[in-house]
This record gives C-alpha cells, sequence and structure tokens, in this order.
C-alpha cells in the first residue's frame, strides 16, 4: 500500500483541472460561456464528444474524458471504435518515468515527509476531526488506516476509497479505450509521462497548514462525489459538453499541491509536453487518436488552445465522427 499510494496521489496533477494552474480559487461553478464558445454545439452524434484537430494531411482525434466515472458505466462506443479505426496511435494517459526500484528508493527515502508520529484524527481541528470522521463513516474504513498520514495524504487516500466504495473508477474511460484499442490491434503509448521526482518533492514541502488545507481540498470533493454520484456520468455519455462543464469540479489533488511553492510551473511545463506531443503526431501523414481530460482541454489556455495557437484547426465536436474516415 506504502508504494502505491505515492505514485497515485502524485498522477491526479497531470490529468485533472488544467483552469485551476490559472487561478488560486477551487472551481466549483460553471466557467463562462465565451471559454466554450468556439467549442460546443448543440447537436452531436451518439456518445461522448470527440474533437477533431488537424493539420495539412494529419489529423488527431481527441476524446474528452472526466474522472471519476462509475464502473460500471455504459456509454455509445461508435465514436471512439470509429475514430480507431484505421488510426496509426492510440494516445493513452500519462505514467510514471520510473521503474519499480525507483519508486521503493524514492518512498523509503522520502516516506517520512508524509508520515506523523502522532495520530492523525486526535490532531485534527474539532470541525476537521468530525467531517473526517463521517467521511470516513462513509468509506466504511477504520482509523487506523489513516492513522499516520499526515492530512493531505490521509484526506486523498480517504477520497480514493470512497470512490471505491461506491463504486467509481479512476481509470475509466481511458481503460475502456485502451482496451479496445488493443482489441482492433492499434499501436499505444502514454501522451506523456510524470516526474515523480519533482512531484513528491512538492508534496512534501507543503507546510503543517498547507496540510490541512489539502485535508479540507480533499474532503470539499468527497463529500461533493458523495452529494452527487453520478451528476456528469448521463451528460458525459450524451455529449453535453455544457452541462458537464458547469459540473465538472477542479481537482482537489491539483488544489492542494499548488498550495506549493512551483508547483504552477510544472502544471505548465506538463500541459506544454501534452501539447508538443499532440503536434508531433500531426507532423506526420494520418490519424492519430487521444484521450485527454477535458478540463485540460476546455479552459482558455488549455490544450486546445495551445494547438490552435501553433496552427492547428480544432473542430467542433459534431465534426470528428463525420470526417474521421
Amino acid at each position: 500500500m506504502k508504494r502505491a499510494l505515492i505514485p497515485a496521489l502524485l498522477a491526479g496533477l497531470l490529468m485533472t483541472t488544467a483552469a485551476d494552474a490559472q487561478t488560486a480559487a477551487p472551481q466549483s461553478a460553471p466557467a463562462p460561456d465565451d471559454a466554450l464558445s468556439e467549442l460546443v454545439v448543440i447537436a452531436h452524434p451518439p456518445g461522448p464528444a470527440m474533437w477533431r484537430v488537424t493539420l495539412g494531411e494529419s489529423q488527431v482525434l481527441i476524446l474528452g474524458a472526466v474522472s471519476p466515472v462509475p464502473h460500471r458505466l455504459v456509454w455509445d462506443e461508435r465514436q471512439i471504435t470509429s475514430a480507431l479505426t484505421g488510426a496509426n496511435l492510440l494516445l493513452s494517459a500519462p505514467r510514471p518515468d520510473i521503474g519499480p526500484l525507483q519508486v521503493v528508493g524514492l518512498v523509503t527515502t522520502q516516506l517520512w515527509k508524509v508520515r506523523q508520529m502522532s495520530a492523525l484524527e486526535p490532531s485534527l481541528p474539532p470541525a476537521l476531526r468530525e467531517r473526517f470522521q463521517k467521511a470516513r463513516a462513509l468509506a466504511k474504513t477504520k482509523p487506523d488506516r489513516y492513522a499516520h498520514w499526515k492530512p493531505g495524504v490521509a484526506g486523498f487516500l480517504l477520497l480514493s476509497d470512497l470512490r471505491r466504495e461506491v463504486g467509481l473508477s479512476e481509470a475509466k474511460p481511458g481503460s475502456t479505450v485502451q482496451a479496445r484499442a488493443r482489441d482492433m490491434k492499434v499501436a499505444q503509448e502514454p501522451l506523456g509521462s510524470y516526474r515523480m521526482g519533482l512531484l513528491l518533492k512538492i508534496v512534501t514541502s507543503l507546510s503543517p497548514q498547507d496540510q490541512l488545507g489539502c485535508l479540507d481540498d480533499a474532503l470539499d470533493e468527497l463529500e461533493f462525489e458523495a452529494a452527487h454520484p453520478h451528476d456528469i456520468d448521463d451528460d458525459w455519455a450524451r455529449g453535453d459538453i455544457r452541462a458537464v462543464n458547469a459540473r465538472y469540479r477542479g481537482s482537489a489533488v491539483q488544489r492542494c499541491l499548488l498550495r506549493a511553492p512551483g508547483a504552477r510551473e510544472i502544471i505548465d511545463k506538463e500541459m506544454d509536453r501534452a501539447t508538443d506531443r499532440l503536434w508531433q503526431a500531426l507532423q506526420k501523414p494520418g490519424k492519430t487518436v487521444a484521450v485527454i481530460d477535458l478540463a485540460w482541454m476546455l479552459p482558455q489556455g488549455g490544450v486546445l488552445d495551445r494547438l490552435k495557437a501553433k496552427g492547428a484547426t480544432v473542430g467542433a465536436p459534431a465534426a470528428a465522427l463525420a470526417d474521421a474516415g
């Protein structure tokens, strides 16, 4: 468990809301309509929204994803199947850029920085402790599971536990697309990688007050998801981007890590790296398919805007299926 926790926590930084990189406040309200004016259409083919990005004879078809979604979510896969037909490559979610031995080394040398000697719950301010205990009851877990983690880490571990308890997946829909690509013999590679050493440095640099702030962030997200377990699913499956955008909350993981000095710069660099990889795909004739979190795509200054700034043409979602051939 100790080896798996840190990679899972840090992965959230790289595939969650880009909007939080531009503003320090948590994003729970709809983005301004002008951020979507060129990207959203009313009519849409069956299934989740896809964007067609073109440059000359090359195209990248992007499935906009949300997370988490129910393990058993049923969605119309005809668009993604059509997109993968004849595709040269599927660009999937980023993966760590280090091997198992390096993970062990990071955890064994840095673990003490995210652990504490005192038991967690008695050390929390009363109001935060009460919220934590209520959330733990929802997740059906025991206090000793979180007993010596620092507050921020414990909060995200609890959030992950609740998602598992209520049947939400943090891997889908990307893992579903990867399985379909394997069945169709489409080559795959990650869109990028997340640099564990840098991200772990951010986590361990958080002050005690910021650790409590991170726990508060995690509990906010946990309470929202517990109260609205299926708010986004149907809208996403129908391709209703405006409705999804109105509800898709900024990631608590990212809000937490943005408290640390240098985090914004890392997020911006990682978005540049993802954009550069998509741009590289557009330099080759043919079709590439990518799965990218909608929160990285839709905000002003997100991946779609960066591709347009480089000279690519970004089509509205309804155009993707018709022109995917």
